[in-house]
């Protein structure tokens, strides 16, 4: 059975595509698995063009507002839209 938390975490933080970072506004909803294995997805909102880039990169590093940093995978986007989709990796 599968735990997750109701609410998820939102703030501020940063998505690092290639070496550049820039400031996004992210939302994350963790879960834990069997055996202690944890998934996660959310969204982030940020300039629509820095968006296109990491859904074209596919994966990204989310460093979150308190320094923790997080492996993910861009996995939706609409061109032109401020929101990507994201899979914690």
């Amino acid at each position: 059975m599968r735990k997750s938390s109701a609410v998820p975490r939102t703030g501020q933080g940063a998505l690092t595509i290639a070496r550049q970072s820039q400031e996004i506004a992210f939302s994350l909803l963790v879960s834990s698995g069997p055996a202690g294995r944890r998934s996660g997805k959310g969204s982030l909102t940020g300039e629509p063009e820095a968006m296109r880039q990491a859904f074209r990169a596919g994966d990204a590093r989310l460093t979150l507002d308190d320094g923790t940093e997080h492996l993910i995978a861009i996995v939706a986007h609409t061109e032109g839209d401020a929101t990507a989709y994201f899979e914690l990796r």
